[in-house]
């Protein structure tokens, strides 16, 4: 019995225009999101004095995460057989990593709480989130093509 094995030769690959509207509609979407949430995370007072939960820093760092995240789903895309399976386990490494700041930095931050640091750690989360549903073929970005 034979088993076929694909590489990133045999699939076909997505287009720079596929990608850069799926990479605009996850930015535009996790913004969104995350705009919700530092508004929700504002009125409820979680920390009111901790710079990075307001908008400019968490619309700045979602945008670039976002965009990096895209270049690097463009290029898994192209070299690698199965870039949606490779891109949620790296998102998935990324976003453990990028908590290690929210745990240890952000506590001793000035006006730091702790439920300023678990908000924005929760703000990774949907950003990945919101990454992995819409770059990868995983959750049914066609719409978008």
């Amino acid at each position: 019995m034979s088993t076929e094995t694909a590489t990133a030769a045999d699939r076909q690959h997505l287009g720079l225009e596929t990608i850069a509207k799926r990479g605009g509609a996850a930015v535009l979407v996790a913004g969104v999101v995350n705009v919700v949430i530092t508004f929700a995370a504002i009125t409820a007072g979680v920390a009111p004095a901790l710079d990075p939960l307001s908008y400019g820093p968490v619309l700045l760092f979602t945008t670039v995460g976002v965009a990096g995240a895209t270049v690097v789903y463009g290029l898994l895309d192209h070299f690698v057989a199965n870039p949606d399976r490779t891109f949620t386990l790296l998102a998935a490494v990324v976003l453990v990593l990028s908590w290690v700041p929210d745990a240890l930095f952000v506590p001793a931050m000035p006006g730091a709480t702790v439920a300023g640091a678990i908000t924005l750690a929760a703000m990774h989360l949907t950003t990945a989130a919101v990454a992995v549903a819409l770059l990868t073929d995983r959750y049914g970005p066609a719409m978008l093509e």
